[in-house]
């Protein structure tokens, strides 16, 4: 599975995907929403983790943009300043999990891969 990773936070965004890469994803980082966009328009990828908080882009115009362009595409959100009404927000717009960071790297990557939703707050 391809997965592009969003965050503002370098080595939060770099460690993840380092770590995805350890469990068998190929995981791309980028840093901002523009260059998530170019890179989603430019590339196949199965998944996305995405922060909130960007400092360009807010992360829900990203998630909602995604979906549009590319519905089946899964999207985890993980976001250390997201409310219970962002992360609803984000499950009705077709986000399959929202996490608080820092979350498990083993919740986030079973999520990616198979179908069930999950939130730790939105419900």
């Amino acid at each position: 599975m391809k997965i592009l990773v969003i965050d503002d936070e370098k080595k939060i965004a770099n460690t993840l995907a380092e770590r995805l890469q350890l469990r068998g994803f190929d995981a791309i980082p980028v840093y901002d929403g523009r260059s998530a966009l170019f890179q989603l328009r430019s590339d196949v990828f199965n998944g996305i983790i995405l922060d909130l908080r960007l400092p360009d882009i807010d992360g829900i115009e990203v998630l909602r943009q995604t979906k549009k362009e590319f519905p089946d595409i899964r999207v985890v959100i993980l976001s250390g300043h997201g409310s219970a009404e962002d992360f609803r927000t984000c499950l009705k717009l077709g986000a399959i999990a929202c996490f608080h960071k820092p979350a498990k790297i083993l919740e986030i990557s079973e999520v990616l891969a198979g179908p069930q939703k999950k939130s730790d707050e939105a419900t």
